[in-house]
């Protein structure tokens, strides 16, 4: 709610316009004595100040300037006393700078007024927002207090509703936490405490020496995010070093997150930030688990099943859905398998004391999402649970590749059906049927048939369902156009890609971006002209045509840099923040021997947005030269 001070001397007046601006929806907020205005101001900073034209011979100027000073941006209503025949008049007050003047309060310009301004300068703010400040500048989608197991239960449902967005948790007088959402999966956490920053929470758990700490603090003082620091310090190798590293601290962190009993949360929807963070999704439930045990006291669980005490814990048909992303360990899916739907809870529990906080809180989690229910009589028949005799005895899956399995298999199921398959959008029929097979073998249980696989069996069989609907979509040509026109949809919903998406252009400019790979400049010039005769309105197609003209072989090199030069523009002219054609321009300035202006199109661009790894190696390669 917006919140306004009013500076009104006058005890009737001011009382009147607190109330028609409360009435309105504003937050009034009207000190007896106006010069307290500047004080809450400074303290609160409300969204615009109505000031009374008759203090202008006493606080009000010195207010108004103080007011200015503060933030020059602040916006100033300056009301009148027409309405008591003491008006000053609108050239008296012209020196205060005011945004508006109304000379009559107790009309409804006033309000009208106030509104106007608050929703323009609202406007012009998040205009001026992106990324994970555009999402948190959002109302949020939903709030309330932190009890023990709230966070639990959030996580939970933001995983079954797929959500995009970022939650905050906020301790009572303390640091707060901003976890972030992508299919309803944690992809990154950002705090505000520095012990939970990755390269301490790193040399803490001994990963890293002081001194390699010391070397990965400079590179992030030179602008490089954590990851990149470790990496440029020799810390961490790139790809999947690195990744195991973050996802770990981020497994680590929510796991602590959950535990949390006290403070504040609110859910912020919006997958903006996805060019910000280096999003490493880990599975969305085990954090739920682990935390729960580290950080809740095991009366609340038992309080939470004291109603199913004497009930007999079932587990349901989601059980092997829920299986994959829970990640149990050993210990875990051996009590999980365990419940059979004939022992009642408190028996289940007493034959295993040696490892009841476990069990209970195993239980506790398998009922809160879904994986087990309560029934009040037992499970008949003969088909409960593994009534069929064992198979053979055989070994266990070596735990470097049972993990490297787990993480491959996140990577396919959260994602669409051409990343579950490896392939881009302008796959061929050909490609498309290799892809699946290669897939599909790698995770066959034909390959593991020498392996006891345990918790992976179930994840094994969900990669294979996954996979085979995805070959099954993107090998029908009908489907595959209705499948690529239902993302292309959910990327312009999501604020991800401009509207009015083509198709036909997304495939050509795949189409270019392979041909470029290959070094086949020709095809990518063609694959990208048709792109942005496709969608002349999309700067991306702009900004690949620019950079594939500097390489065109049908052009002298001058000519080459002429054309990329004017794609790259006209991109800019669509989406000024474009950080690629921002590159385009800058090299091709590099190229007619405008190096001045090369460096200074990069680091204007580098400016807005200074994680953009591409923009610095611009600027690297223009320092070089």
């Amino acid at each position: 709610m917006p919140r306004i001070l009013v500076a009104e001397g006058h005890p009737a007046t001011r009382e009147f316009v607190a109330r028609s601006l409360a009435d309105a929806g504003l937050e009034a907020v009207a000190p007896e004595d106006p010069q307290q205005v500047f004080e809450l101001y400074a303290a609160q900073r409300a969204d615009a100040v109505v000031l009374a034209a008759d203090l202008a011979a006493g606080p009000a100027g010195p207010l108004a300037q103080q007011l200015r000073a503060a933030d020059p941006r602040a916006l100033l209503v300056i009301a009148d006393k027409e309405h008591l025949g003491k008006a000053r008049g609108l050239a008296a007050v012209l020196p205060l700078k005011p945004n508006a003047y109304v000379a009559d309060p107790t009309r409804r310009e006033l309000v009208d007024k106030v509104q106007q301004l608050v929703a323009q300068a609202a406007a012009a703010a998040r205009a001026r927002l992106r990324g994970a400040a555009l999402v948190l500048s959002r109302a949020p989608a939903a709030r309330g207090e932190v009890r023990p197991g709230v966070v639990a239960r959030l996580l939970h449902q933001i995983w079954r509703s797929a959500a995009e967005g970022v939650l905050v948790l906020e301790q009572p007088a303390g640091p707060a936490q901003r976890i972030f959402f992508q299919r309803g999966a944690p992809v990154a956490l950002q705090s505000d405490d520095p012990a939970d920053a990755l390269l301490r929470w790193l040399r803490e758990a001994g990963r890293i020496d002081a001194a390699a700490q010391r070397a990965a603090v400079e590179g992030m003082a030179s602008g490089l995010s954590p990851g990149a620091a470790l990496v440029a310090a020799g810390v961490l190798e790139p790809g999947e070093p690195l990744s195991a590293a973050l996802r770990a601290h981020l497994e680590a962190l929510a796991a602590r997150a959950v535990g949390a009993r006290e403070g504040r949360w609110r859910f912020h929807a919006g997958g903006e930030f996805a060019g910000e963070v280096h999003a490493t999704p880990v599975l969305p439930l085990r954090a739920i688990l682990e935390g729960a045990r580290g950080g809740i006291p095991a009366r609340h669980f038992s309080e939470a099943l004291r109603a199913v005490t004497d009930a007999y814990p079932v587990r349901t048909g989601d059980f092997q859905q829920i299986l994959p992303a829970a990640g149990l360990s050993s210990g875990d899916l051996r009590l999980a398998v365990s419940i059979d739907g004939r022992t009642r809870m408190r028996d289940w529990l007493e034959a295993r004391r040696t490892e009841l906080r476990d069990a209970l809180t195993l239980l506790w989690f398998l009922s809160m999402v879904g994986a087990v229910a309560f029934h009040e009589a037992p499970e008949a028949g003969d088909a409960v649970y593994g009534n069929a005799p064992a198979p053979p005895r055989r070994r266990p899956l070596p735990a470097d590749r049972a993990e490297a399995v787990r993480q491959a298999a996140l990577q396919i199921l959260p994602g669409s059906y051409f990343r579950a398959l490896g392939v881009d959008i302008s796959a061929g029929p050909a490609e498309i049927e290799a892809a699946y097979r290669e897939v599909a073998g790698r995770f066959h249980p034909d390959a593991f048939a020498q392996f006891e696989v345990g918790d992976l069996e179930d994840l094994l069989a969900a990669v294979q369902d996954k996979v085979t609907a995805a070959y099954k979509v993107l090998s029908t040509p009908e489907k595959r156009e209705a499948y690529l026109s239902f993302l292309m949809l959910r990327y312009e919903l999501s604020g991800v890609r401009r509207p009015g998406i083509d198709v036909a252009a997304e495939i050509a400019l795949k189409r270019g971006e392979r041909a470029l790979r290959a070094r086949r400049i020709s095809d990518a010039l063609a694959a990208f002209r048709e792109a942005v005769e496709r969608n002349p309105r999309e700067p991306e197609y702009l900004a690949m045509l620019g950079f594939a003209a500097l390489h065109d072989p049908a052009l002298p090199p001058g000519e080459r840099a002429q054309e990329a030069r004017r794609q790259a523009r006209k991109a800019l002219s669509l989406a000024p923040d474009g950080g690629r054609a921002a590159a385009v321009l800058a090299l091709a300035e590099a190229a007619l021997g405008e190096v001045a202006e090369a460096r200074r199109v990069t680091l204007a661009a580098l400016k807005a947005q200074p994680d953009r790894e591409l923009l610095k190696q611009v600027l690297h390669r223009l320092n070089a030269a």
